[in-house]
């Protein structure tokens, strides 16, 4: 399932009620193909850089999830979103790393 207009409006940070720790900047999502070969989305979540990592708790992390999980669903996406998080610094050492 491409990603289409349903994906991208289920993760408009403007309409989702996201808690406010981890602060969260952006959200991707592409198509993924996951282990046994059946559709599904990878959804990465763009943490505010000054987020400090080992202050935030797990539940936090699961609430977030949970939320991102609830509005796919409440927009018509059925395939597992494999949520992803990491901060921008993150995201640039791997691709300094390919």
């Amino acid at each position: 399932m491409p990603v289409d207009q349903n994906t991208i409006d289920a993760l408009d940070l403007q309409s989702l009620h996201l808690p406010q720790s981890p602060s969260v900047t952006k959200l991707e999502a592409e198509d993924y193909t996951d282990s046994s070969g059946e559709p599904s989305l990878r959804i990465l979540v763009v943490l505010d850089e000054a987020t400090d990592i080992s202050s935030v708790s797990g539940d936090a992390v699961g609430e977030l999830k949970s939320v991102i999980r609830e509005s796919l669903r409440n927009h018509g996406i059925t395939v597992f979103p494999y949520i992803f998080l990491a901060k921008p610094s993150e995201l640039q050492e791997s691709d300094d790393e390919d």
